[in-house]
């Protein structure tokens, strides 16, 4: 009996980096930051320092 499986992974999520994705939006990096904890994007990721978003995630319009 195998531990691993043959099935496929899923895709993992496009990382951009936190910068990029302000220019992307017409927005500062503070701006995504506030957007992440109002809970209209999700919160950064972390990787050495440095933070990056889903580059895939649009920001959410329903939010208030």
């Amino acid at each position: 009996m195998s531990i691993l499986s043959d099935a496929p992974l899923p895709p993992s999520p496009r990382r951009e980096a936190w910068r990029k994705k302000a220019e992307r939006h017409g927005v500062s990096t503070k701006t995504l930051d506030r957007w992440a904890t109002k809970g209209i994007i999700s919160p950064p990721e972390y990787i050495n320092g440095r933070k990056y978003g889903n580059a895939n995630e649009e920001p959410r319009t329903d939010a208030a």
